[in-house]
């Protein structure tokens, strides 16, 4: 089996000749990892994600030939109209960035990885339906898809696309979107306080996402995902879930399976306490976090509840275990993931979040081996659909 042929097969619960290797937000990857996988200066992968398309390509299949994960995640592109704005020069020795436009140089010497200060926001820009119809505007696919966005998918899902599985894109579940207009904070007592203008801004916000899925998969690919960030154990109680967050995700989930595309939904967070309403969304794949911050997402646990009806990817630790442990330890926790991921309808070897920046490029590439040899295991006593006989 190919890449592309093997990673269906998961998803739908057919025979595999061995379980997929994969890392959601392997573009996180691409830049945290940008010198070690490319042999080019940290700093040029500003120019890289401003390039044309057939040099981003060419640069992207050195990327795809040093840490070939069986899940391709392209960059998006910023607008055509801002790659010419942007030049990236060298002077005595200091990468800048020169905005045209402005005439302005930005020294690009300290800057490395995709890591950042990040500080959520916690300003209130609307207080009212009124507030949030001034404020969102939606954008429609053709016009995305005309600014340039999928210029790079384009090129990678005709280079790639016959033979590997491209998860072109996703979108951000609408209540964790909520907080860019009303504060973070603030959402979370206007659950309670304003249930009502949280529900019409989610609306809002989902008309935005359904936008978004619809250019996605104008290019092709093989999936989309959606990230429901804080909708999880550890943020909202299931009542909230059921109420700000479910609804919203069965509904993008149907318009990417009505455009032809595999669904995979991303929980970095608790799940245990919503597996049936997790499993009611219909989509095709399910990863969520490892156990971490006073929560426990047990694998096993999912894979017997909700594992008929959806596939899993692997809930790897990506810092005590992919990042820290030794090869003994990272063998012996897939093989005790894959062990659990038989009593699924499919599943995926993978961590559980982004691989982090303090990773090294060679236990990157340490783990996809082993990886690749352990899950095989998966073939072994399965059944004709591809499961394990329940015991």
């Amino acid at each position: 089996m190919n890449s592309k042929q093997r990673v269906h097969a998961a998803l739908e619960g057919r025979p595999v000749d061995r379980m997929p290797v994969a890392a959601l937000y392997s573009q996180l990857v691409h830049l945290d990892h940008y010198e070690e996988l490319t042999g080019r200066p940290q700093w040029d992968q500003h120019r890289w994600l401003h390039s044309t398309p057939a040099e981003h390509l060419e640069v992207f299949s050195a990327i795809q030939a040093a840490a070939p994960f069986e899940i391709l995640q392209p960059q998006l592109a910023p607008s055509r109209q801002d790659r010419e704005r942007y030049e990236f020069i060298v002077r005595e020795g200091v990468p800048y960035r020169h905005d045209k436009k402005r005439d302005v140089y930005e020294s690009l010497a300290t800057i490395s990885g995709h890591a950042r200060d990040y500080a959520a926001n916690e300003t209130q820009h609307v207080f009212d339906k009124a507030d949030i119809d001034a404020r969102l505007k939606v954008t429609r696919a053709e016009d995305i898809v005309a600014s340039g966005q999928n210029d790079y998918l384009d090129a990678i899902v005709a280079a790639y696309g016959g033979d590997h599985f491209v998860l072109s894109g996703g979108v951000i579940g609408t209540l964790y979107s909520c907080g860019h207009h009303m504060g973070q904070a603030n959402v979370f007592s206007m659950l309670i306080e304003q249930p009502s203008l949280i529900e019409y801004l989610c609306h809002k916000i989902l008309e935005q996402n359904i936008e978004q899925i619809r250019a996605l998969a104008r290019a092709g690919g093989d999936a989309i995902y959606i990230d429901d960030a804080t909708a999880t154990s550890d943020m909202i109680s299931v009542a909230h879930y059921e109420r700000f967050s479910l609804p919203y995700m069965q509904e993008m989930v149907r318009e990417i399976h009505r455009l032809g595309h595999k669904a995979i939904i991303i929980y970095f967070g608790g799940v245990q306490d919503r597996l049936e309403q997790l499993a009611s969304i219909g989509a095709d794949a399910l990863c969520a976090e490892t156990s971490m911050k006073g929560y426990v997402n047990d694998i096993g646990e999912m894979a017997r509840r909700i594992g008929d009806r959806v596939s899993l990817f692997a809930n790897i630790d990506p810092v005590g275990v992919i990042e820290q442990a030794d090869d003994e330890g990272l063998q012996a926790e897939i093989r005790r993931q894959v062990a659990a991921g038989r009593q699924a309808r499919g599943f995926l070897i993978s961590p559980a979040s982004p691989i982090t920046p303090g990773t090294p490029l060679s236990r990157i590439q340490r783990f996809i081996q082993l990886a690749q040899k352990l899950g095989i295991l998966l073939t072994e006593g399965t059944t004709a659909s591809g499961r394990a006989p329940r015991p």
